[in-house]
């Protein structure tokens, strides 16, 4: 699974590679003019604490994004963006030796609430994560309403599609030219089980060069 996942980042790559090449030569502003803001491509580090029932298993996540963003005039952008998020097993069961990564291919815009230097946006991505995992769990309510986390670790490599969104506040900052920071807290509600969905607040940074700048 693992070599297909490193064929999609690098299809996905060479696809943004080329929109690179399209835009390098300067074309004109929108009449309505922007400072700031054009199409872009975003690198993204990010940490995701997990909650609820998947938290009993998978405490965190960290991994990474590439995107681009699409500008249309005044303060959108329409976003494409790829990742690979690994987990990390709650302590007292790393003796199971157990592997949970994510490859999030996601759709979604940005809204950009001011043309500046300083530039808080908020965002919304949904589109679908391909879930490759060594373990998987279920959760039992026993008569007393308590709940029960059975893990099977005999799956061996098992694959998942799942429905993913999220939604963001963040701020993009201009260092230079058209290269900008970029900070955001976001929400994840990653589908996995009914009982035990993949939901956590996620932290990201990362760099942002904006095209035709």
């Amino acid at each position: 699974m693992k070599k297909y996942a490193i064929i999609i980042i690098i299809l996905f790559t060479s696809l943004l590679s080329a929109q690179v090449m399209q835009n390098k030569e300067p074309v004109d502003l929108p009449a309505s003019g922007s400072k700031f803001l054009s199409d872009q491509i975003i690198v993204q580090g990010l940490y995701i604490r997990t909650l609820g029932n998947f938290n009993k298993v998978w405490t965190s996540g960290s991994g990474g994004y590439v995107s681009y963003g699409m500008f249309f005039p005044d303060h959108n952008t329409l976003n494409f963006q790829i990742g690979y998020i690994d987990y990390e097993l709650q302590e007292d069961l790393d003796s199971l030796n157990g592997s949970l990564y994510v490859i999030p291919l996601l759709i979604g815009g940005k809204y950009f609430f001011i043309d500046s230097r300083f530039m808080p946006y908020f965002s919304f991505m949904n589109g679908i994560n391909i879930i490759n995992q060594t373990i998987s769990f279920e959760v039992e309510v026993d008569a007393d309403g308590n709940e029960n986390i059975h893990i099977d670790d005999t799956l061996g490599d098992e694959t998942l599609v799942r429905y993913a969104w999220q939604v963001a506040m963040g701020i993009m900052i201009n260092v230079v030219g058209g290269l900008n920071l970029d900070l955001a807290v976001k929400y994840n509600a990653h589908f996995y089980h009914a009982e035990a969905m993949n939901t956590g607040f996620e932290y990201g940074f990362g760099l942002v060069w904006s095209l035709n700048k």
